[in-house]
């Protein structure tokens, strides 16, 4: 019931890619537009509660309580544009699955985070006469967030439905791809990837607020990649 709720006009509209027709290039970089696959592990920081009303089975409050996340997996795809041999915009989005580990003051805390970015980047690149070729970028956007609470209970409380939400994001990146043909190359980047402050609200805990400080998450990526 999750991934089908998920925006995924937000991935549909990337996946057309793929069947088109590479055009060739004269040099180690992407002499305009391109598209990519990536996917990898994915490790999310502990978070904080920032703003909730619930209360652990003393009567106290929880915001400040830890919650971790379980080692989960990252898939993402993009198009973009080379402007100059150095400098490229991209349009990107995917998917991000972790499990959650447990919630500090919680008796049980079964569920799922889900994640789809929609990010805007720029991005430097160092093209040279070799066939690897340096880069680091960062993006802004938009993040969809889901938390799937499977019978978490704190105190008197038990969320036990989903709750979706959209919220500020942001992203630095780096790594380097190798370009083993003239329109098709393999890389490995490492990205920092923001979601500020995602709150949700669950129907199985009416007028319960559930925010997060942030959802920073750490991924290692396998790229393929092409020119058009």
């Amino acid at each position: 019931m999750i991934a089908m709720r998920f925006p995924c006009f937000a991935l549909v509209c990337f996946c057309g890619l793929a069947g088109l027709r590479p055009a060739s290039a004269e040099s180690y970089y992407a002499d305009g537009l391109y598209g990519w696959y990536e996917g990898g592990p994915a490790l999310v920081e502990t978070a904080k509660i920032k703003d909730t009303s619930i209360e652990d089975s003393n009567g106290f409050g929880i915001n400040g309580n830890s919650v971790k996340f379980d080692p989960g997996f990252h898939f993402g795809l993009g198009i973009g544009r080379e402007l100059t041999p150095y400098i490229r915009v991209e349009l990107e989005s995917g998917f991000n699955y972790n499990s959650l580990k447990s919630i500090e003051a919680a008796d049980t805390s079964g569920g799922n985070l889900y994640r789809v970015p929609v990010l805007a980047n720029l991005v430097l690149q160092y093209p040279n006469r070799t066939r690897l070729v340096p880069m680091i970028g960062a993006g802004v956007g938009a993040h969809w967030t889901v938390l799937d609470a499977q019978n978490i209970s704190i105190g008197s409380t038990t969320l036990d439905d989903d709750s979706s939400t959209w919220t500020f994001g942001y992203q630095g990146y780096g790594g380097v791809r190798y370009q083993f043909r003239e329109d098709m190359n393999l890389g490995i980047f490492y990205h920092y990837s923001v979601a500020d402050g995602p709150s949700w609200e669950f129907d199985s805990a009416p007028g319960t607020n559930f925010k997060l400080d942030s959802i920073r998450t750490h991924t290692l990526s396998l790229t393929f990649g092409w020119d058009f």
